[in-house]
């Protein structure tokens, strides 16, 4: 057979296979009888018909799978176990191949769930009814391929990687070896030209273009074609979390209540320093969103993002990632130094929280509000004389009764659907008593401070005409908290309460009051 690349498991009989379905039914495996497959040997011919039984073997990065299985693990060894990936880039010197090799051996990916494009599989479930052999070959380490094809079931052979990286003509001298009388092929990319090229048909799956064009152009019948889903612009503003940026609206809050609108300068510096904390944070978004790859791909909603469904890939989630973080700290490092300082806290802060913090009970809402009191903080830092100590403590206890809300939420919602416990956040049913009492307990600590600082506006000689408004605007705090906290107990908070507030029309009527208020007694 020639130059062995790799081991080759072989599965026979009655099968199951496992595939990744499109909502309603993605977020679990299906599983179902396969014949068993037998053998005919192929009639060489010029031009295949789809009875002919030749041998169809498929690549599996890009092809099998929509995303890049070297990424996948590149990705799981960063977030889970950075000194594994530290060692393994070690390698890099010794080829590609020892790369993925040494990232196997780091990561376990049995429980992992990749996107396989589905129209493929099923296709080739067809093909195997009707007496082809299927054949998984590719270049990404054997084990990994051997899990894959385990996970999924219709494959007679896995062969992969091992001394050799086993891609372009390495590929193609190793399938023309072992299948002397013909194969098909199924390829995604102008590496597989070759491939293609020694094959006695192809099958594009998701490729550019440019390379269909080339693949066609060797004269061999093209027996399908598949596209790979595109990502729309929604879905792109979506997956860099667009409808979160009002969140970060409160770095205006300390320039509005220095009374500082009429400083073009320190607004202009706020609107930079605004838009350097937009990159940042939609930055984080991707990061976290490619962490949680494997625990989106299992939920019923987050499976549909654009990383997780393979939409966008893992090198390109890295890749705009990288240019927002390195943009929005170039720009910041220009404002202010402060400012600069402030923005790399929060994200150290947020990426804690996202590799593990969250999973502390009570921690986790800690952070959510030192996170939102972080963004007041960095609005602070490009005022002169401003250091609003009573707006930062203020904001630390509000934000954090508003992120209690939300996982009391959530416990009241595990208890009433009869789940033991709220084990991603590491709550148990009866923290609900605890969260009731500490969220509360930070809501009324919210007012009194801001009742503080309106009595220390009463004394004369301050910012305001007529201080006493202000106080009206403690009552509608009270009121919305109150409102929150109900909705919460009640187990109906559909979302986390900022993003509640954007959308609830009692929210928005009481916002506009406390504008008024404090319009009216400047």
């Amino acid at each position: 057979m020639g130059r062995t690349f790799g081991a080759i498991t072989a599965t026979r009989g009655i099968q199951t296979v496992a595939f990744w379905l499109n909502p309603p039914y993605r977020g679990a495996f299906v599983e179902a009888p396969i014949r068993k497959v037998v053998m005919q040997t192929p009639t060489p011919s010029a031009t295949i018909g789809l009875a002919t039984h030749l041998p169809i073997v498929v690549d599996l990065d890009g092809t099998l799978v929509l995303s890049d299985t070297l990424h996948e693990t590149a990705a799981i060894a960063l977030f889970r176990n950075p000194l594994g990936l530290a060692r393994s880039l070690s390698t890099l010197s010794k080829g590609r191949h020892a790369l993925k090799a040494a990232l196997a051996k780091e990561v376990d990916v049995t429980e992992e769930i990749l996107p396989l494009r589905e129209d493929l599989v099923k296709w080739l479930r067809e093909k195997a009814e009707e007496g082809h052999e299927l054949h998984l070959c590719s270049a990404a380490d054997q084990t990994i391929v051997d899990k894959v094809s385990q996970r999924v079931g219709i494959f007679a052979s896995a062969t992969g990687s091992a001394l050799t990286n086993l891609k372009g003509k390495a590929k193609a001298q190793y399938l023309s070896e072992r299948f002397p009388d013909g194969f098909i092929y199924a390829g995604d990319h102008a590496v597989d030209i070759p491939v293609w090229q020694a094959s006695e048909g192809i099958v594009l799956a998701g490729v550019k273009e440019q390379v269909a064009r080339r693949a066609k152009a060797l004269g061999k019948p093209v027996l399908k074609e598949f596209h790979s889903p595109s990502l729309t612009p929604k879905e792109f503003m979506k997956a860099i979390r667009v409808h979160h940026w009002t969140k970060n609206v409160l770095m205006f809050v300390p320039l509005i209540l220095a009374h500082e609108w009429s400083n073009v300068s320190t607004i202009v510096q706020t609107l930079l320093a605004f838009c350097c904390l937009l990159g940042v944070t939609s930055a984080t978004y991707l990061l976290n969103d490619i962490a949680d790859l494997n625990a989106d791909r299992q939920h019923w909603s987050k499976r549909s993002r654009a990383l997780a469904s393979g939409r966008l890939s893992i090198r390109s989630g890295f890749i705009i990632a990288g240019c927002l973080l390195l943009g929005g700290f170039a720009v910041a490092i220009m404002l202010s130094l402060k400012f600069a300082v402030a923005l790399l806290a929060y994200l150290l802060i947020t990426g804690s929280y996202s590799l593990g913090l969250k999973r502390v009970p009570l921690l986790d809402t800690l952070i959510i509000g030192v996170l939102f009191t972080t963004r007041l903080i960095m609005g602070t830092t490009l005022l002169e004389n401003q250091r609003p100590a009573w707006l930062l403590t203020f904001a630390l206890f509000f934000f954090f009764s508003l992120a209690t809300a939300k996982r009391h939420t959530e416990i009241v919602r595990a208890a009433s659907s009869g789940a033991a416990s709220l084990k991603s956040r590491g709550y148990e049913l009866e923290d609900a008593a605890l969260t009731l009492a500490l969220g509360v307990g930070a809501a009324i600590a919210s007012l009194v401070v801001f009742m503080i600082f309106v009595l220390q506006e009463l004394t004369p000689g301050f910012a305001y005409s007529r201080p006493e408004l202000l106080s009206g605007i403690s009552v509608m705090l009270s009121i919305w908290l109150g409102r929150i906290w109900l909705l919460s107990h009640r187990g109906q908070m559909n979302d986390d309460p900022v993003s509640f507030a954007i959308r609830d029309r009692v929210s928005i009527g009481l916002g506009i009051v406390v504008g008024l208020l404090f319009l009216v007694a400047l």
